[in-house]
């Protein structure tokens, strides 16, 4: 490979990390807004006389329900927008792609659950900006769950890319 292929590879690579961190976001925008409405209108505190039990219980629940949302999402960003340059059987036309998807969300979901399980457990309650909460949810459930975001997006980049969305040859 010359210098100008390497060159235009190394741009196509950039272009598609750049789509990928664009169709995250906006996957994990509805993503987030799910588990915010899970928590605070849904599942809230309230609810079953609140208690540390439950707030983890509901974290999980609200977690896991934001987490398909957003997966659904993505596979659409992902097969449309983000991954151009692979090979056509990924483009919908095969139910193989779309089962490995959800086989890898599944494992980014359990690696978040175990995450904000053990984060929500973990990590006490603080505050921020003079407040213990943002939109009446607590800090350290908003801090784990964006760590757990960035974790599980590399993993969910290098296992789509290696496992469904090969580059075409």
């Amino acid at each position: 490979m010359d210098s100008t292929e390497k060159n235009v590879k190394i741009k196509r690579r950039a272009a598609e990390i750049f789509r990928f961190l664009l169709s995250g976001g906006i996957a994990t925008l509805l993503d987030y807004a799910t588990y915010w409405v899970m928590r605070y209108l849904v599942l809230h505190d309230g609810l079953f006389a609140g208690g540390e039990g439950w707030k983890i219980f509901s974290a999980v629940v609200a977690t896991t329900l934001g987490f398909l949302v957003g997966a659904v999402v993505n596979w659409g960003l992902s097969v449309k927008f983000v991954f151009k340059d692979t090979t056509k059987d990924v483009r919908i036309t095969s139910k193989k792609p779309f089962f490995l998807f959800l086989l890898i969300a599944f494992l980014g979901l359990a690696i978040t659950q175990a995450g904000v399980a053990l984060g929500v457990w973990l990590i006490p309650e603080f505050s921020l900006f003079g407040s213990d909460q943002f939109l009446s949810v607590a800090w350290n459930e908003w801090l784990v769950k964006g760590v757990m975001t960035c974790l599980v997006l590399i993993f969910n980049y290098f296992a789509r890319k290696r496992f469904i969305f090969q580059d075409a040859s």
